[in-house]
């Protein structure tokens, strides 16, 4: 089994927020998709994300392509 067979391609906005993601197919590390970041003076609007593996936060538009486990 292929690693395009193991994972699916969707945008962040499709996935639950607590639920994993890569932002790569071949990525070593996961993120947690968590709160939802609405546009304001500070910036336009995103996830936060917390990377499993280390804690680091990223902020990623909705419409970024990430991957799902089938």
């Amino acid at each position: 089994m292929s690693i395009v067979e193991i994972f699916k391609q969707v945008e962040l906005r499709k996935v639950k927020q607590g639920d994993l993601f890569k932002r790569k197919p071949y990525a070593k590390s996961y993120f947690v998709r968590n709160h939802y970041n609405p546009k304001d003076f500070f910036g336009a609007a995103n996830f936060t994300c917390t990377n499993w593996d280390n804690g680091n936060e990223v902020f990623l538009k909705p419409s970024t392509l990430v991957f799902v486990e089938v």
